[in-house]
């Protein structure tokens, strides 16, 4: 199984900045609720550095006020306890909207770079972003909301539906333990990835 890991975000449809009475963030937890805000909302927007290349740039609410994700935990990285990154990641976006009321796979970035410790990009704007993830847009897809519905991208959440495995308290899931039924669900996850080539919201420039 190749190295992925699993993150519980906001709900929105483009996450490409909040746009009041568009897409405004939903269901990410007591500081989206009470700021209207969410870091996530731009984890599916381009950013272009110097030399043209088109990346996008990932965060994640975890527990570690520093916003640490512990890379030797992710499937396949067991040996990167003392690095600061893993390469050849898939990041699995995951959120629950109103419409669904499960939590669903919303889109994913393909060979992502994970860092241990939160980064920080500040913008010509002054809007400053942290992130832990980072992958070449071409590598990333961003499902619409029509596929997103659909019964295969559902998700599991810890004890709930009969369900031992899947997010828990935490919005990081390294999806750990040898649970047969947790890896026939991983596997399955990541054949549907890599065999998907429907529609990629990313590319969508009409934001309604």
């Amino acid at each position: 199984m190749r190295p992925v890991i699993f993150c519980n975000i906001a709900y929105m449809k483009y996450y490409r900045g909040i746009i009041n009475g568009v897409d405004e963030p939903e269901n990410g937890g007591k500081y989206v609720k009470e700021q209207k805000d969410a870091h996530e909302s731009y984890n599916f927007d381009i950013v272009t550095d110097k030399e043209g290349k088109n990346y996008l740039l990932g965060f994640v609410m975890t527990n570690s006020d520093f916003g640490r994700i512990a890379i030797e935990k992710i499937i396949g990285c067991q040996a990167l306890e003392k690095e600061n990154f893993a390469d050849g990641v898939t990041v699995v976006w995951c959120a629950r909207s109103r419409r669904s009321g499960g939590t669903r796979v919303v889109g994913w970035y393909n060979n992502a770079t994970v860092y241990r410790e939160q980064q920080c990009v500040v913008f010509q704007n002054g809007y400053e972003q942290g992130y832990n993830f980072v992958a070449e847009a071409e590598d990333c897809v961003l499902l619409p909301e029509s596929e997103r519905f659909r019964y295969q991208w559902d998700f599991p959440r810890s004890g709930h539906n009969g369900y031992n495995f899947g997010f828990g308290r935490a919005n990081v899931w390294y999806a750990s333990g040898n649970d047969s039924r947790m890896t026939t669900f991983i596997d399955r996850i990541l054949s549907q990835i890599g065999n998907y080539d429907g529609k990629n919201l990313m590319t969508e420039e009409d934001l309604k």
